[in-house]
Parts: C-alpha cells; sequence; structure tokens
C-alpha cells in the first residue's frame, strides 16, 4: 500500500512538473509575442514620429521663407523710397541729426 501510495505520489508530481512545463513554455511564447508585437509598435510609432518632425520642418521652412520674402519686400520698397529722396532732403535731414549730435 505504502509502494502505491508512493507511486502515486511520484506520478502526481510527473503531471503536476509537467504541467509546469507546459505553463513555462506557453509564458515564454506569450512573452515572445509580446516583444515582438512591442518592437513593432515602436517602429511604427518611431515612424509616425519621424514623419510628423519632417512635415512640421517642411511647415517652418514654408513659414521662414514667406517671411523672409516679406522682409526682403518691405526692404526694397525702403530702399525706392529713399532712392526717391532729393539731395535737397537728404542734406536737411543729415542737418537735423547733426544739430542733434553737436553741442550748442
Amino acid at each position: 500500500m505504502q509502494k502505491d501510495i508512493l507511486s502515486e505520489v511520484i506520478e502526481v508530481e510527473k503531471e503536476i512538473q509537467k504541467c509546469l512545463e507546459d505553463e513555462k513554455a506557453k509564458s515564454q511564447d506569450w512573452l515572445q509575442k509580446v516583444k515582438k508585437e512591442s518592437a513593432e509598435e515602436l517602429v511604427r510609432e518611431e515612424k509616425n514620429i519621424n514623419e510628423s518632425l519632417n512635415k512640421s520642418i517642411e511647415v517652418a521652412k514654408k513659414e521662414a521663407e514667406l517671411k523672409a520674402a516679406e522682409i526682403v519686400n518691405q526692404t526694397e520698397i525702403r530702399a525706392e523710397r529713399l532712392a526717391k529722396l532729393s539731395d535737397e532732403t537728404l542734406v536737411d535731414i543729415a542737418v537735423k541729426h547733426i544739430t542733434r549730435i553737436l553741442p550748442g
């Protein structure tokens, strides 16, 4: 009877060990699947971030180009206005500034 109980205990232990090994294998498979999915998600997110960054850079470039063009345009308009000033007007402006700089 002792032998039967001992045999049964050993058999149950073997079954438990097999169940543990099966669960360990399932856990390893699940872990590998989660790692793979995480890596794929990381690649997708990195791609999305890079695309968003590139779009932002393009928008910033276009805004900078528009702003630079406006500055150039305004500068050209000012230069044309200044070029149209007569020598007499320029002398008057210069004298006005010189009198502020020179004492008394």
